[in-house]
Formats: C-alpha cells, sequence, structure tokens
C-alpha cells in the first residue's frame, strides 16, 4: 500500500501545480522551503515507484509527474483537490460546468463548446474557458491561468485537469 508524508505530499503537488517549468532537486527544495537531501529522498522514493520521472538534459537532471502511471495520474488528481479553503457559494450553481478551479478571488470553469455558463459571485471573477482554450493558456504560460493552478483548490472535474496538464506537459 502507498502512503505519503506530508512533505512528499508537498512535493507532488509542487510538481503538479508547476508543470511548466524545468524543476531541479534544488529548485524545488528552494521554493518549498525543505533541504535538498529531504526532497532528493522524497525523488528517489517516488522515482522508485514510477510516479514521477527524472529526465537528464545537458548537466540538470529535472523531474516530472509520470502521468503515464495510473498512480501517478490519481494522486496528481488528489493533489489538486486538497485545499484548506473555505467555499463562499453554493457549488451547485457551477455543475453544468465540466470542471472548477477556485482561489478566493477567481472560479474558472471548464465548458464544452455548446454549454453556455453564465454564473454571477458577488467579489469573485468568474472565468468560463473551453478545454482547449484552457490548453492554450498553459502553453503559451499565461499567468493568471498558472497562479490559478498553483494556488486554487479543484472543486470537481480533477481528471479533467490532469488530463490537460498531461497534454500540455509534454509540451514543456
Amino acid at each position: 500500500m502507498l502512503s505519503l508524508s506530508d512533505n512528499e505530499f508537498s512535493v507532488l503537488s509542487f510538481l503538479v501545480r508547476n508543470f511548466t517549468e524545468r524543476l531541479t532537486i534544488r529548485s524545488i527544495a528552494q521554493r518549498l522551503g525543505f533541504s535538498a537531501a529531504g526532497v532528493f529522498n522524497i525523488l528517489k522514493k517516488l522515482e522508485k515507484r514510477n510516479i514521477v520521472v527524472g529526465q537528464k538534459l545537458g548537466t540538470g537532471l529535472f523531474y516530472s509527474v509520470n502521468f503515464e502511471n495510473k498512480i501517478g495520474k490519481h494522486l496528481a488528481a488528489i493533489v489538486l483537490l486538497y485545499s484548506d479553503e473555505k467555499i463562499t457559494f453554493d457549488v451547485e450553481q457551477i455543475k453544468q460546468a465540466k470542471a472548477a478551479i477556485f482561489d478566493k478571488k477567481s472560479l474558472l470553469l471548464i465548458t464544452d463548446n455548446v454549454t453556455e455558463i453564465s454564473v454571477s459571485i458577488p467579489d469573485v471573477n468568474v472565468i468560463v474557458k473551453t478545454e482547449d482554450e484552457i490548453s492554450d493558456l498553459f502553453k503559451k504560460k499565461d499567468q493568471e491561468t498558472l497562479q490559478l493552478l498553483k494556488k486554487g483548490s479543484v472543486l470537481f472535474g480533477e481528471d479533467k485537469f490532469v488530463e490537460i496538464i498531461k497534454k500540455c506537459s509534454s509540451g514543456f
């Protein structure tokens, strides 16, 4: 059975939410405030289980989530769902969307090309995009969209976000 420590969960979450970046042990450690040795041990454990992969480019070793591994894909969905944030609106009014992510200020809804969603939530910037539009924003490294992914919590549709990240991550 697989269990993750809080630090392992944090490293995996960081890799998922920062998928557009080339991340080394040192860069992950610095940004999370962990020791490089600790991150090294975590990544080696996850790599041994094929949850993350290391790719050598020149003298650097860059890590990312292995979305081809079923466990890696499911863990990516779980880390996107985790949040301490309190939802301040009725989620039922946005259920016609395929997926939703929220970060206190903005709510991103993913819809298909047909469904029209008109939602107004006080003090929340509601953004409605199709899967293709989100993919394009990720590929262009749109800061607002990436910040929402880094800081937000997926309300539902975590598999849809993982699918989009997987599709986009091969381009980085």
